[in-house]
């Protein structure tokens, strides 16, 4: 006993430390900056706001509303997502327990206690530690219920299913396995469906304004090719985004490991019960039905992430005495890890999380003089705030160049002017950003420039391509003389 609640200690220790390092250190990313956009607005006005233009239900974005009130730098508003992100390694201990015995369960929490995705998620303002720390808890629960029959867990479960479908959109896959593992038990009795009927009550007045949402998500195409995303969600359940698919070196050992451990694991499954093997199975296979929808990115699903490393985790605990052989196993998930903290855009597959806004601006406000123009290719918008209105605290002008037509308004505004600032978006407005650089290139002088997380295009490398830019540019522009 004393032996599990130190090494669980020490596990969560580690998650912590691993989660508040750095937590402050990078600008707020876009989607970050969309959360706290919506938390500033009322309840009301964000629930219009999403039903409409968004994918997810008001949850997380209420707590921001109120999380707002603590704070607005960096590190005070992620530590929202990041408790939720700590809630996970000791609740998902319980979870492992449950499953087989108290080493399955330190498995499994220090799989999460080092996951590079959770972490990732942790340091960032999104629900996805929400969803995956309540989806945890409704499967304890579920569990618990299904061997103890009592009445508390049942009703336990449909709290925090409600909670989970106000969370996520994709929470319904929860209950569905929940049902579908009952209906193949035979357990799915009056009671059970009556907790089905309160869950369904309670959630009706989202389920609503589903069909809008639904509207809005079939409008967004990820381009990540059909054939690979079942390969690449199952690497992002592992290693997350921070390692580039494409480094063969290391990625290559870390497979044929992951591989060899793939016995061991089958070996502890078939160890247990039929009711958990059941639901287990439905656990591992059901949500990647999701991965072919073309709306669907990796993260979206990470919550079922969890059964994937408690796959392992019975793995591992199957190695019985060669505890340093099932360590080795942790060290598969170092290299993600430490691009993630040495902050390597090229191993990143998303690396607009690294763009330096709060610095960008800050620079600019240190050059600028009084009467200067800002011009940006960022979308500014009065209700979602963009980058340079979050970060932007001077006293000059920002116009918005949209396109071509913005052309003439730039020399409009120049006449009376002496110096401009340039701000390119070129993960949003690529093309017309290359256009405004041109335009301004050739009407007035340049006297300063700066790039931004030089990049590689991971999609274009799929198609035998090699191509690089920077994601954002600044320049200092004056008129000719």
């Amino acid at each position: 006993m004393m032996n599990k609640r130190f090494f669980l200690f020490l596990i969560l220790m580690i998650g912590i430390f691993v989660r508040i390092f750095n937590l402050g250190k990078h600008s707020f990313w876009c989607d970050e900056l969309l959360a706290i956009s919506l938390g500033k607005h009322s309840i009301r006005w964000m629930i219009d706001y999403i039903t409409f233009n968004d994918a997810h239900p008001p949850l997380f974005y209420a707590m921001v509303h109120f999380w707002l009130k603590l704070g607005k730098n960096e590190f005070i508003l992620r530590i929202l997502p990041l408790i939720f992100g700590i809630m996970c390694i000791p609740s998902s201990y319980f979870l492992g327990e449950k499953f087989k015995n108290e080493k399955t369960g330190l498995f499994l929490s220090l799989f999460i206690s080092l996951s590079p995705p959770l972490i990732l998620w942790s340091q960032i303002i999104k629900s996805y530690t929400l969803f995956t720390f309540l989806t945890i808890l409704s499967f304890i629960s579920f569990l618990n219920y299904i061997e103890k029959k009592e009445k508390i867990f049942l009703i336990n479960l449909a709290i925090f299913n409600i909670l989970l479908l106000y969370t996520h959109n994709l929470a319904f896959i929860v209950i569905l396995i929940q049902i579908l593992s009952l209906i193949i038990l035979r357990k799915l009795d009056l009671t059970v469906l009556f907790s089905l009927l309160i869950i369904l009550i309670f959630y009706f007045p989202w389920l609503l304004r589903i069909p809008y949402q639904i509207i809005f998500t079939l409008g967004v195409r990820r381009p990540v090719p059909i054939i690979l995303r079942f390969p690449y969600t199952l690497f992002y359940f592992f290693l997350g985004e921070t390692i580039n698919p494409f480094n063969f070196k290391i990625l290559v050992p870390i497979f044929l490991f992951y591989l060899f451990l793939i016995p061991f694991c089958l070996k502890s499954f078939w160890e247990l019960n039929d009711e958990k093997k059941w639901i287990l199975i439905i656990s591992l296979f059901l949500p990647l039905i999701l991965v072919f929808f073309p709306s669907t990115v990796p993260q979206n699903l990470i919550p079922f992430s969890i059964f994937y490393l408690l796959f392992y985790s019975l793995g591992l605990e199957n190695l019985n005495k060669k505890s340093r052989f099932s360590l080795f196993f942790f060290l598969t998930l170092m290299p993600s890890l430490y691009f993630y903290y040495s902050n390597d855009p090229f191993q990143y597959q998303d690396a607009s999380k690294l763009i330096p806004y709060k610095e960008i601006y800050e620079k600019i406000q240190k050059f600028e003089k009084e009467g200067d123009l800002i011009f940006t290719t960022e979308n500014i918008d009065k209700n979602i705030l963009a980058p340079i209105q979050w970060y932007y605290h001077g006293k000059n002008q920002i116009i918005e160049i949209e396109n071509e037509e913005d052309f003439k308004k730039i020399s409009d505004l120049a006449k009376n002017k002496t110096r401009f600032f340039l701000i390119l978006d070129n993960i949003n407005r690529f093309e017309v950003s290359e256009r405004v650089k041109n335009f301004f290139k050739l009407n007035f002088e340049k006297i300063y420039e700066e790039k931004f997380i030089f990049n590689e295009k991971l999609l274009s490398k799929l198609k035998g391509k090699r191509e690089y830019y920077y994601l954002v540019e600044m320049y200092i522009f004056k008129k000719k003389e």
